[in-house]
């Protein structure tokens, strides 16, 4: 009787893992898209010399390979290892801030039938900064420098169209400080020695699509 009992046991289970295994999917493909990134200076607006900076929205892109995992209750992961250039303003100059990212998020999506599910995710970033960037003909001289690793935060929400064609929109908003900018002698008389340094974050709306093969 008990085994009797626990072959069935073992043959339930087995039926599960299999109908669970039979719905999990992995995929891959090609994920590219655009971030608009605008600085929060940490010291903009709260002095004589922080009233005269600010930043304003600037459009960058993105794209790399894209890995994703689907279980059978709606739980997932995806992952990416993309190329990406932000251009980062201030006072209407602006430079490049080219580097590699790597978001893991985890995921929730909701079946619409065959034709389409719709998802929600969020997951940190790790962004590795490909070299450091320097401001040109910035008052009397800067030195504008990132740091080598930089996380941040997704989230994000999206559809999946016949399995292969996915869009989506997120915010990528910074866990710490990305960087500094030393601004040599701002606002102070040539000799004077004065440095003002802004600390600065780097957050950014994006709009993705992806192809799934």
């Amino acid at each position: 009787m008990k085994r009797s009992l626990l072959l069935s046991l073992v043959l339930v289970l087995g039926i599960f893992f299999a109908g669970e295994s039979k719905a999990q999917s992995f995929n891959w493909g090609i994920d590219a898209g655009m971030n608009l990134t605008k600085l929060k200076l940490d010291g903009g607006g709260t002095d004589a010399y922080g009233r005269q900076i600010s930043s304003s929205n600037r459009a960058g892109w993105y794209v790399g390979p894209k890995i994703s995992f689907s279980s059978g209750i709606g739980l997932g992961f995806n992952a990416a290892i993309q190329y990406s250039e932000r251009y980062l303003d201030i006072n209407d100059k602006t430079e490049t801030y080219r580097s590699f990212e790597i978001p893991v998020n985890l995921v929730y999506s909701i079946g619409l039938g065959s034709v389409a599910k719709v998802y929600a995710s969020t997951g940190p970033q790790f962004g590795f900064a490909i070299n450091n960037m320097s401001w040109s003909n910035f008052g009397s001289g800067t030195n504008f420098s990132t740091r080598n690793l930089n996380t941040t935060w997704n989230v994000g929400a999206g559809v999946r169209l016949f399995k292969h064609f996915e869009v989506g929109v997120g915010y990528n908003f910074a866990l710490g400080h990305t960087g500094k900018a030393i601004f040599e002698n701002f606002g102070g008389n040539a000799g004077s020695n004065t440095d003002y340094r802004l600390k600065y974050k780097t957050n950014s709306f994006q709009v993705h699509a992806a192809y799934i093969f």
